[in-house]
């Protein structure tokens, strides 16, 4: 606002610099009046009924905290903030806490390399929001400071992200490799994914670390395993020799009491990978005992192929008549014809429609939702139909109604009027039976409001 004018000639401004919020603060004494109520300049002790205005001013802005209204004016006292008097005392203070928190802001933006970055700098964003814009030089100075560190944590805490996204797909691998039988294959897989760690860039020291240390562990349990098995290498081989002949038993089980061949092919994969972890039984054991589980795998999965050959062929099928089916609802309701012919076809195609059985995940909700969409049209189609014969009739009676009521109105009338006692009572009997229509007419009436849905 501009600078308050109090038409007094008299009125005094006060200003002192405060660097605090980059302006000055600000008192305007006016309306004084000397004993004989006469204009004259404020002075301190003197009880002149002046007014106090107080605020601050940044350039030629002026903003108001306190109005003490002079004694021509009421004398009432007048804030400009939720602060009272202590506005200056709050704003100094504010201030300060905003410059704590952009530095607060700027390390995390700057050094702050957690998973929770985004979380302190919401509680951050938070603790701004709650304090008050002053409107001055050193809000704005803040404001522009604050919001760009939160700029600048963006784009690396992006970064950070996606290094760490990228560095958890590489040591996701780290169980694969542990499961390779072969001594030297995983080694040299081992080294693949330490280089690949270093590849990229970093998702913060703690992240680092935690990435590398999961590569050397693998790399020690590879040594591990690889010292036991110089130490144990005969009855290594044995009890790998013993493992595969129980996966080849495990397996033969499996195909031969098949239920599900989804379940059964998920169990059958979990077997190769015990296979796989079994290790070796020898060269001249390996190959038959190989040539034995790998002959049951191709037999299942033929036979797996088959199944579902012949499920897909059903389903083909189903697919083929619902589309018929759909086609031929449609045909019905695009008629707008709703005799009981088409009717009692429109419910026998219900009927149709589960006979011919599954389609499969991807087409059955879809075709249902085609079947039922036209379907709901024919029965919306009908219902109109029959509601608008309803409110046909309706009407009607509704104009019957009128016509009775106006009738016995009339009656009524001719019964005061009556010049004889029988002229009289004559009437009172048409009035009766007209009531008495109409109670019926109303009753029919509340019916057939309940019929129209």
């Amino acid at each position: 606002m501009n600078r308050p004018e109090f038409n007094d000639v008299y009125a005094k401004e006060r200003a002192r610099a405060h660097n605090a919020f980059g302006g000055k603060v600000v008192e305007i004494f006016y309306g004084a009046k000397d004993a004989d109520g006469n204009p004259t300049e404020t002075r301190e002790g003197v009880d002149d009924g002046h007014g106090r205005w107080f605020g601050i001013r940044c350039d030629d802005d002026y903003t108001m905290f306190v109005w003490e209204h002079s004694r021509d004016e009421g004398g009432e006292v007048e804030y400009g903030t939720e602060y009272g008097e202590n506005a200056v005392q709050v704003m100094e203070s504010q201030l300060e806490e905003k410059r704590q928190l952009c530095l607060q802001a700027e390390k995390i933006a700057r050094e702050y390399e957690g998973d929770d970055g985004e979380e302190k700098l919401a509680e951050i964003r938070a603790a701004w929001d709650a304090m008050k814009d002053w409107g001055t030089p050193k809000d704005a100075e803040l404001s522009k400071r604050f919001e760009k560190a939160f700029a600048e944590y963006a784009p690396r805490a992006e970064a950070i992200k996606n290094n760490k996204a990228a560095k958890e797909a590489v040591v996701a691998k780290v169980e694969d490799i542990r499961s390779i039988v072969n001594f030297k294959e995983a080694r040299e897989a081992a080294r693949a994914l330490l280089s690949e760690l270093d590849e990229i860039g970093s998702a913060g020291d703690e992240n680092d670390d935690m990435f590398r240390k999961q590569v050397r562990d693998l790399q020690k349990d590879i040594e591990k395993r690889f010292q036991e098995f110089r130490d144990n290498k005969d009855a290594n081989r044995a009890a790998a020799k013993e493992k595969k002949e129980q996966i080849i038993a495990s397996s033969k089980n499996i195909l031969a009491n098949v239920s599900n061949w989804k379940a059964a092919g998920d169990q059958l994969s979990g077997l190769f990978n015990d296979w796989k972890a079994a290790g070796s039984a020898g060269h001249e054991n390996d190959d038959e005992l190989w040539g034995q589980f790998n002959a049951v795998r191709d037999e299942f999965y033929a036979k797996r192929k088959e199944f579902f050959n012949e499920r897909n062929e059903k389903f083909r099928k189903s697919i083929e008549v619902k589309k018929g089916l759909i086609e031929e609802a449609q045909k019905i309701a695009d008629t707008k014809d709703y005799s009981r012919e088409n009717t009692e076809r429109m419910k026998k195609l219900d009927v149709e429609w589960k006979a011919a059985g599954y389609s499969g995940k991807d087409e059955n909700d879809k075709l249902w939702a085609q079947f039922s969409e036209v379907k709901e049209g024919f029965w919306d189609g009908k219902k109109a139909v029959i509601n608008s014969r309803f409110q046909q009739e309706l009407d009607e009676k509704n104009a019957r109604l009128e016509n009775l009521k106006k009738q016995v109105e009339d009656l009524d009338y001719r019964i005061t009027i009556a010049e004889t006692p029988a002229m009289r009572e004559g009437f009172e009997k048409d009035k009766y039976i007209k009531n008495s229509q109409i109670e019926d007419l109303e009753a029919s009436i509340s019916a057939l409001k309940d019929r129209i849905r």
